[in-house]
């Protein structure tokens, strides 16, 4: 087992995510990145419940530039690093999840496939903190999946300005 896997409560396969997944891979790169910037937030909000360290939130306002093209990919990177060492550092597990998944979801400007570690570190978090059977838990799950189909389907963040480099994945 890896150091990432002890992390986790939940993985790509298992079955509380399944929807989820299947949902996610027929979204595009800018879809997966609209959706993993909207529900970024809960997880800041959920990690300062914690901890007052501002990298976090930081992590999460330099991707929403990167992807608007108001700051180059090595910063936001300094930022989304600092994220993780915020996590590392923090002392406590719900927190060190919530904040992987910002910094997760903030990654997803690079590649879509950090889109994934919103829900599985924000879940991780959560079960953390109610248990991974939880009604807390499993509404996340169904609010992760709805607002991911909701995204991909209102197609609102095709009206938003995003980098020339995202330009290319509208759909």
């Amino acid at each position: 087992m890896s150091a990432r896997q002890r992390k986790l409560l939940f993985m790509p396969s298992d079955d509380e995510v399944a929807d989820l997944y299947a949902f996610a891979a027929d979204c595009s790169k800018l879809c997966m990145v609209a959706w993993a910037s909207e529900y970024s937030e809960r997880y800041v909000l959920l990690f300062e419940e914690y901890s007052d360290d501002y990298r976090v939130r930081q992590a999460r306002d330099a991707a929403l530039l990167w992807a608007k093209g108001q700051m180059k990919m090595p910063e936001a990177r300094r930022y989304i690093l600092a994220a993780h060492k915020a996590a590392s550092e923090c002392g406590n597990r719900v927190a060190e999840a919530a904040a992987r998944a910002v910094a997760h979801a903030a990654s997803s400007v690079h590649s879509a496939r950090h889109a994934a570690g919103l829900a599985l570190y924000g879940l991780t978090a959560l079960g953390l903190k109610y248990g991974r059977g939880s009604a807390e838990v499993k509404e996340e799950t169904g609010r992760l999946t709805d607002g991911l189909a909701r995204v991909a389907t209102e197609k609102k963040y095709l009206l938003s300005e995003w980098a020339a480099f995202l330009q290319r994945y509208k759909e």
